[in-house]
Parts: C-alpha cells; sequence; structure tokens
C-alpha cells in the first residue's frame, strides 16, 4: 500500500484500539501522531520509502538542533549543550534503552530488506516492548498502526516475512499497491478517523 494509506489506516486503528475521542483534544492528537507513525514504521526498511524519508528528517533536524546548540553555546555563553546533556540523562534508563531498541529494530529491518525483518511478528512485539519502555502513553497506540500496516501488506501481491527469521515470505495477494483498493482503504481510514473522534465513547 501507499505511504498515505498506511498513515491513514493507522492512525484509525489507533484511534479504534484505544477509543480516544476529540473530547480530550490532547491525547487524540497524540494517539492519532502515534497511530501515523506506527503505520509507517515497518517501511523504514526502504530507502526511498515516506518512513525513510522522515527519519532522514528527524535526524537531519535532530543534527541542525545541536549544531545549532553549539554555535549558540560558543558564540554567546548559553551553556546549552550541557543543559541537553542534562536533559538527555534525566529521560532513565527505560526511555533510552527504548529508544536504543527501536533503533535496532529499524536498523535490522533495513539490514534484512523490504519486507523482511520490519514487517515481521517479531518486530511487531519488539516494537511494543520499546514504546512500553520509552513512551509507555503512545505504545499501544504506535503499535496498533505498526499492526495495521502489517495487515494490510498482507494482502499485497508481494509476500511479506511475516514469521521472520524464516526465509519464506507470506501473503493473500489480494490488493495491488497504488490500484483502486488502495485508494478505496485510504478513504475508509479518513472517514474512521473522523468517525472515531467524533463518534461517543
Amino acid at each position: 500500500m501507499t505511504g498515505k494509506t498506511h498513515i491513514a489506516v493507522g492512525a484509525a486503528s489507533a484511534l479504534a484500539l484505544t477509543r480516544v475521542g476529540f473530547a480530550d483534544p490532547a491525547p487524540a492528537l497524540a494517539c492519532l501522531a502515534a497511530g501515523a507513525v506506527g503505520g509507517l514504521l515497518p517501511d523504514a526498511d526502504v530507502g526511498s520509502s515516506e518512513a525513510s524519508r522522515q527519519l532522514r528528517r528527524a535526524w537531519a533536524f535532530l543534527a541542525v538542533v545541536v549544531a545549532a546548540a553549539a554555535v549558540a553555546d560558543g558564540t554567546l555563553g548559553l551553556a546549552l549543550l550541557p543543559q541537553l546533556a542534562l536533559a538527555i540523562a534525566s529521560l532513565g534508563m527505560p526511555q533510552i534503552a527504548g529508544v536504543a531498541i527501536l533503533v535496532a529494530v529499524c536498523a535490522c529491518g533495513r539490514a534484512s530488506g523490504h519486507r523482511g525483518f520490519s514487517h515481521s511478528l517479531l518486530a511487531l512485539g519488539t516494537t511494543f516492548a520499546a514504546m512500553r519502555l520509552a513512551l509507555p502513553s503512545v505504545a499501544l497506540s504506535l503499535t496498533a498502526g505498526y499492526a495495521s500496516h502489517i495487515a494490510l501488506d498482507f494482502l499485497n501481491k508481494k509476500p511479506e516475512r511475516l514469521l521472520w527469521p524464516l526465509a519464506s515470505g507470506q501473503r493473500l495477494g489480494l490488493l495491488k499497491s497504488g490500484g483502486l483498493a488502495d485508494a478505496l482503504l485510504f478513504v475508509a481510514g479518513i472517514g474512521a478517523v473522523a468517525v472515531l473522534l467524533a463518534g461517543p465513547r
């Protein structure tokens, strides 16, 4: 499926699972964002995918922030780098471990090729465990988005290695990425988001 379909269905899956309504906007927005990120995350195994582009932008943004802090620190004596180091140190070992595990999941996904490790049930479980450590408030939402990605790609004509490290891939072969069904799933995902946000809890 295309990136926009994975985003829409990922967000809808997160809302459906967590049952967060727009009456409480902050958790609803966090749920939407986490579901959308989860919906894209398995495709971080492809250098040209939307997920990979977003990861590169995030790393570039982080590099710019650190460089700007270093320049400001040296020029103005603002002591920003020590404050940044203190903020990172205050995260605690569970958060740092969770982020490290998530980075490892993405790295293993890249190393195993498209629809390899990152599209497996093992990666899904590991991602949930990593998010429970790093950011427990959105762990379920992100994992719902991730699971929706794997489920949608299972419908595709190209196999995915659900049972990685086993070599064989699985698929139903019902849909084609970029086809009419993909477009309909995108519309259904957007519609589901609207209904779930507006509906009673």
